[in-house]
């Protein structure tokens, strides 16, 4: 047996090592899935001004369960082996590049969830307040308009 068949037996076995990460992954998708649920169930009975808050949380921790399964899914496809999903259109990726760029995606919409969840509790006090807001909004929606290139 020649080194080099030797040396890639052993990085063929290596890549088994993005188990650990994949399941890890895994586990904190379900882990913010199960709180996303909670925060919901919670939520139902308040009426709707109480209620709102959760909700936008809800969907914050949402796109959290989100951003792990993509990571961990992807991870799993890009070193053990291909995954025969019907989420192709959102799973499929071809390199780490590809994973980043949907982990950014996600990233974004978390930070205008983020936003929207000041702003509900948002009290302006003068007119450069009402300026700052507006302002944010436009910088959200070129954010989401860039990510969208």
């Amino acid at each position: 047996m020649s080194p080099r068949l030797r040396w890639e037996t052993l990085a063929h076995l290596a890549r088994w090592s993005m188990l650990l990460p994949v399941a890890g992954l895994l586990l904190g998708a379900l882990y913010f899935a199960y709180h996303a649920l909670k925060e919901v169930l919670l939520a139902l009975p308040l009426g709707l001004e109480a209620a709102l808050p959760k909700m936008v949380g809800a969907v914050d921790l949402a796109l959290l369960a989100a951003v792990f399964l993509l990571f961990g899914l992807g991870l799993f496809e890009l070193f053990l082996r291909k995954l025969d999903l019907p989420l192709e259109n959102v799973l499929a990726v071809e390199s780490l590049s590809d994973l980043k760029e949907k982990l950014g995606q996600v990233v974004v919409m978390i930070l205008v969830v983020k936003f929207f969840e000041k702003a509900l509790v948002f009290k302006p006090q003068e007119a450069l307040d009402f300026l700052l807001f507006a302002a944010g909004v436009a910088l959200l929606a070129l954010a989401l308009w860039l990510t969208r290139k």
